[in-house]
C-alpha cells in the first residue's frame, strides 16, 4: 500500500499550499449544512469549504463538482492513496507520513448513507462516506465541522477515532478536475 500511495504524483506543491491556505480563510465561518456562502448569512458544510479551498486553484465554481463523493473520488477531486482502500481510524498514524497538503480526507463510518452506494469495505465492513476535510500537515487537517459548529483545523488522529470508522484519502495529481468547469460568482468568505 505504501508504494502505491508514494507512486501517485502529488499536488505540486505551490498549489497544495494554496488549496489549504484558501481553507485556512474560512476558518470560523459558521457550518451550515448545504452552505456555499451564496450571501453573508450563509455558511459552508464540509464539502462547500473544499469546493471553496479549490475554486482558486481551478476557476471552475462549486457548482463544477458533484456532490456524490462516489463520483468526486473517481478522478474529480483526486485519486485514491493507499491501494483504493479506506484506513481504520485505530490504525491511522501509521499513514501520517504518508500523507501530504492538499489530500482530501473522505471520513467513513458503517452507518448506511441512503443518498448513494457504499465507496469501499473497511476491515470487511461496508462503510459510507459521512463528512470530507483538507489535510493540511502535521496531522491536522481544515473542515466545515457540524460538531464544532463552524470551519476548524483540528487534529486528524484524535478527531477520527473520535468520530468515525476509519478515512479514504483522495490526491489530485495535478489540481482539481471537474468533468465540466462552470463558471459563476465565486465564493467569498464575509
Amino acid at each position: 500500500m505504501l508504494a502505491l500511495a508514494l507512486s501517485l504524483a502529488l499536488l505540486p506543491p505551490d498549489n497544495a499550499e494554496r488549496a489549504v491556505s484558501e481553507a485556512r480563510k474560512a476558518l470560523g465561518t459558521p457550518y451550515v449544512l448545504g452552505g456555499r456562502l451564496r450571501d453573508a448569512k450563509d455558511g459552508l458544510d464540509c464539502q462547500g469549504l473544499v469546493f471553496f479551498a479549490l475554486q482558486a486553484l481551478s476557476g471552475c465554481g462549486w457548482r463544477s463538482w458533484s456532490v456524490m463523493p462516489t463520483e468526486s473520488v473517481k478522478g474529480e477531486l483526486g485519486l485514491p492513496v493507499a491501494g483504493a482502500a479506506p484506513v481504520a481510524a485505530a490504525r491511522l498514524a501509521e499513514q501520517l507520513p504518508v500523507l501530504e497538503p492538499g489530500d482530501l480526507l473522505w471520513f467513513v463510518d458503517i452507518p448506511e448513507n441512503p443518498a448513494e452506494p457504499s465507496i469501499a469495505t473497511l476491515d470487511g465492513a461496508r462503510v459510507w462516506v459521512w463528512h470530507v476535510g483538507l489535510y493540511a500537515g502535521d496531522g491536522r487537517f481544515v473542515v466545515g465541522d457540524h460538531f464544532a459548529g463552524q470551519v476548524v483545523e483540528e487534529d486528524l488522529l484524535s478527531y477520527t477515532q473520535q468520530h468515525y470508522a476509519g478515512v479514504f484519502v483522495t490526491r489530485m495529481r495535478d489540481g482539481p478536475r471537474p468533468a465540466r468547469c462552470r463558471a459563476h460568482r465565486p465564493m467569498r468568505v464575509p
